[in-house]
């Protein structure tokens, strides 16, 4: 019994959570969820080992919450979610949770790829080989990535560089040689670049 830690008090925080004292020693805090499933209430006496499993569980349950908050933004891979929760949680901890949500199906690295593929070529205008490696970065299995982007029709990327060209490139054309080295770097192929340059009947100069 001697060390048995016992709850003095409990108060609730101003993010709606419990948090528990064992005389002016304040140990940690937990949601209703754990509270309850644990039975913990003033006067109840807890061995360290019973308290250290609590906090695990309290750790676990603001993970899945935490997840929630991200996801209810915008979509994540389970890479880029588990980076993301080890700021703030010890890795069992966001390991749980991000399996929690696969569980549940809101997390899917393979829908994710796919809509982040979509939204690159089509809105960001991106190369193929630019959403590749952004899709890699965010920690997608090299396999789901050449999967998803086989499901593109990505063997001629010209209307990609045309549409880059009368837009984000359009003030720059005065100097062909800058925008072609631009896109080169971007991973664009130096054929898809000649050929846009001849639809839209711009000198590419020698390059």
């Amino acid at each position: 019994m001697l060390n048995n830690k016992q709850i003095t008090d409990i108060t609730k925080t101003k993010k709606g959570n419990n948090a528990l004292f064992c005389g002016d020693e304040f140990l940690f805090s937990v949601d209703d969820e754990v509270l309850y499933k644990n039975n913990i209430s003033i006067g109840s006496c807890f061995t360290r080992q019973e308290l250290a499993c609590i906090y695990k569980q309290s750790n676990d349950s603001k993970a899945v919450d935490r997840c929630y908050t991200y996801l209810s933004a915008r979509m994540h891979g389970k890479k880029e979610l588990y980076r993301k929760l080890l700021r703030h949680f010890d890795a069992d901890s966001a390991r749980y949770a991000v399996d929690k949500m696969e569980e549940l199906g809101l997390v899917d690295d393979e829908k994710f790829a796919r809509a982040k593929a979509r939204y690159l070529f089509e809105t960001k205008k991106e190369s193929v080989k630019g959403v590749r490696a952004k899709l890699v970065r965010l920690g997608i299995d090299k396999d789901v990535v050449d999967g998803v982007l086989s499901n593109f029709d990505i063997q001629d990327q010209t209307r990609q560089i045309c549409t880059l060209l009368q837009g984000r490139y359009s003030y720059r054309l005065d100097n062909p040689q800058k925008v072609v080295a631009s896109l080169v770097r971007k991973g664009f192929a130096f054929s898809d670049i000649r050929k846009a340059f001849e639809i839209l009947d711009i000198d590419i100069q020698e390059y």
